[in-house]
C-alpha cells in the first residue's frame, strides 16, 4: 500500500468526498485502509458522450495512475448517445470508442445507448475497442460479430484476482430503451434472475464486482437478493445517481457517479491476510476547468470542428427553460413539416431542458433530438389517443407526453395513481373521440407503446430531427414559449 492518504490526494487534484467500509464483518472504518493487496478502480458512468470533458478526465486519470499504476478503469454503460458531434459523426459513435481507447479503459458495461449505434456500429465498436464490453443478461445475433462477453476475471501484478459481470436494465417491452430495430436479434434475459444465478462466479477470484447498467434500485434490489459475502462492489448506472456517500446494502457497497462526466468514482479494495475485505469510496468532481491531457484536447478540438453541425439555421427571441418548451417547440415542428392534425413525442425523446436566446444551430436540434427516429404518420380516434396516453403514463414513469394541436389533462386519485385522461382541443373543448385525426410521432414510440389501434402506420423515412431542422429554416424567428401550456394535472 502506498504511503499517501486520501486527503493528500485531495490536495493534489482538488477533489473531495470520502467513505469506507469492511466487507467480512463489513463494519464501517475510518482508519486508512492498510494491507497486502489493493485493487484500486476509477469508476465513470452515462457518460452520453461528453467529449468535451474528457481532456480533464485524462488528465485526472494520469495523475490517479501515477498514484496507483495498476488501477482499473471502468464505465458501467451509455457511453453513447447525447452529443451530435458523436452522434452524428461519419461512423456514429467512433470519437467515443477512439477517446476511451486513448485513454486506456479496462472494461464497460453495455447501456441501453450502446445499441443506438446500430448493429452494425456496434459490431465495430466492440470489435475495435481495446477495453472489454460486459453483459451477461443478453445474446447477440448470430453471425454477427459482437464481442460482449458476459463476465471477465482480471488479474493484478500483486496477484490479486478480479472478477466482474454486469447485468442491463429492460423496459416493460424485455429489451433495454432503444428503439426496438437496434435490438432485432439479440435476446435479453430479466436482470435480476441473472444476477442471481452468477452467484458461482465469486469462487473465480478473490473479488467479486458487478459493473452494472440497471439504476441505483435496480442495483439495491440486486444486493437484497446476493447471499452474504458473494459480491464486494456493485458499480452502477442508468438511473444517472449522485452517490456522494458510502452506500452499503447487504453487506454490498453500490456507487454511482451521475452523469455526462461530471464525476468519477475513486474506489479501493484491499484484500487483507485474513480474508477481509476493507473498502472505500470517493466521488471526485471532474468538470471542464483544470488541467487537461494536450494529446486528448487536440483530438477533441479535431471532433469538435464540423461546420455543417454548426451551421446557424434560426433565432431564438427567448430563452427555453424546461423540458417542456423543448419538447413544444419539436412537435410544432413536426407537425408543421407532415400536416397531421396532431404531433407527439414521448419525454425520453427531448434530450435538453434550455435552449439559450439566440443563435439556434443544426447543432442544438441534434442535441434535443438525437436518435435519428423517422415520423411516422398514424389515422387514429380520440379514443385511441387516450388508450395511447394512458399506457405511455405508466411505461414513462409517469411522466407526459408532449403534444402539437391538441392539450392533455391527466386525472390523478389523491395517492397520485392515473384515473383517467381527457384530451382536449387548443380551445379547451373536449376532443371528438370518434372522428378520426392524423397523428404524427417518432418511430420509437410507434414500435414501443402498446394500445389497441386499427392503422399500423406509415413511415415518413425521414428523421423528425430532419423535420425540425427544414421548420426552424422556415421560420427563423422562434417565438418564446414561456407561457406555454399543454398538459394539465388534476385531483
Amino acid at each position: 500500500m502506498k504511503k499517501k492518504t486520501l486527503l493528500s490526494l485531495l490536495t493534489l487534484l482538488a477533489l473531495a468526498g470520502c467513505g469506507t467500509s469492511k466487507s467480512g464483518s463489513l463494519k464501517s472504518v475510518s482508519e486508512k485502509i492498510v494491507a497486502d493487496r489493493e485493487v484500486t478502480l476509477l469508476a465513470v458512468n452515462d457518460m452520453h458522450a461528453a467529449i468535451d470533458n474528457f481532456p480533464r478526465f485524462a488528465f485526472m486519470v494520469d495523475s490517479l495512475r501515477a498514484l496507483y499504476p495498476d488501477m482499473l478503469l471502468v464505465t458501467a454503460g451509455d457511453n453513447q448517445t447525447g452529443n451530435p458531434i458523436n452522434d452524428q459523426f461519419q461512423e456514429k459513435g467512433w470519437p467515443m470508442i477512439e477517446l476511451m481507447n486513448a485513454v486506456r479503459f479496462d472494461l464497460s458495461a453495455v447501456g441501453n445507448h450502446e445499441f443506438d449505434v446500430g448493429v452494425h456500429n456496434l459490431e465495430r465498436h466492440t470489435r475495435d475497442a481495446r477495453f472489454d464490453f460486459l453483459c451477461a443478461n443478453l445474446t447477440p445475433p448470430e453471425g454477427v460479430g459482437i464481442d460482449i462477453k458476459p463476465h471477465k476475471v482480471i488479474t493484478l501484478p500483486n496477484g490479486v484476482r478480479v472478477v466482474f459481470t454486469s447485468v442491463l436494465h429492460l423496459n416493460n417491452g424485455g429489451i433495454p430503451d432503444t428503439h426496438p430495430d437496434n435490438v432485432k436479434g439479440f435476446s435479453f434475459q430479466p436482470p435480476l434472475e441473472t444476477a442471481k444465478a452468477l452467484v458461482h462466479l465469486r469462487d473465480s477470484g478473490d473479488l467479486f464486482i458487478m459493473l452494472n447498467h440497471f439504476g441505483f434500485e435496480g442495483d439495491v434490489e440486486v444486493a437484497q437478493a446476493m447471499p452474504p459475502g458473494t459480491v464486494h462492489l456493485i458499480i452502477g448506472g442508468h438511473s444517472h445517481t449522485r452517490v456522494e456517500k458510502e452506500q452499503i446494502h447487504n453487506g454490498i457497497m453500490i456507487t454511482q457517479a451521475e452523469n455526462k462526466l461530471k464525476y468519477a468514482t475513486l474506489i479501493r479494495l484491499a484484500v487483507r491476510l485474513d480474508g477481509e475485505i476493507v473498502r472505500s469510496m470517493q466521488l471526485l468532481p471532474v468538470g471542464k476547468v483544470g488541467s487537461e491531457r494536450a494529446d486528448i484536447r487536440a483530438m477533441v478540438d479535431e471532433y469538435n470542428k464540423n461546420p455543417r453541425l454548426r451551421e446557424k439555421i434560426a433565432e431564438a427571441t427567448e430563452a427555453f427553460t424546461s423540458y417542456e418548451q423543448v419538447g413544444y417547440l419539436m412537435v410544432d415542428a413536426v407537425r408543421a413539416a407532415t400536416g397531421a392534425d396532431i404531433a407527439l413525442t414521448n419525454p425520453g425523446g427531448v434530450r435538453i431542458d434550455h435552449l439559450p436566446k439566440g443563435d439556434v444551430s443544426v447543432l442544438d436540434v441534434y442535441s434535443m433530438d438525437p436518435f435519428g427516429n423517422d415520423v411516422v404518420l398514424f389515422k387514429l380516434t380520440g379514443n385511441e389517443i387516450r388508450a395511447l396516453m394512458l399506457s405511455a403514463f405508466e411505461l414513462d414513469e409517469r411522466l407526459p407526453i408532449y403534444p402539437s394541436g391538441m392539450h392533455t389533462r391527466y386525472l390523478l386519485a389523491d395517492d397520485g395513481a392515473l384515473k383517467d385522461v381527457v384530451l382536449q382541443t387548443t380551445q379547451g373543448t373536449k376532443l371528438d373521440m370518434d372522428r378520426v385525426y392524423s397523428v404524427a410521432m417518432n418511430s420509437y414510440m410507434a414500435s414501443v407503446y402498446r394500445y389497441e389501434h386499427q392503422d399500423p402506420g406509415t413511415s415518413l423515412f425521414r428523421p423528425s430531427a430532419e423535420s425540425i431542422i427544414g421548420y426552424l429554416r422556415e421560420l427563423q424567428k422562434i417565438p418564446s414559449y414561456g407561457e406555454e401550456k399543454r398538459v394539465f394535472f388534476s385531483n
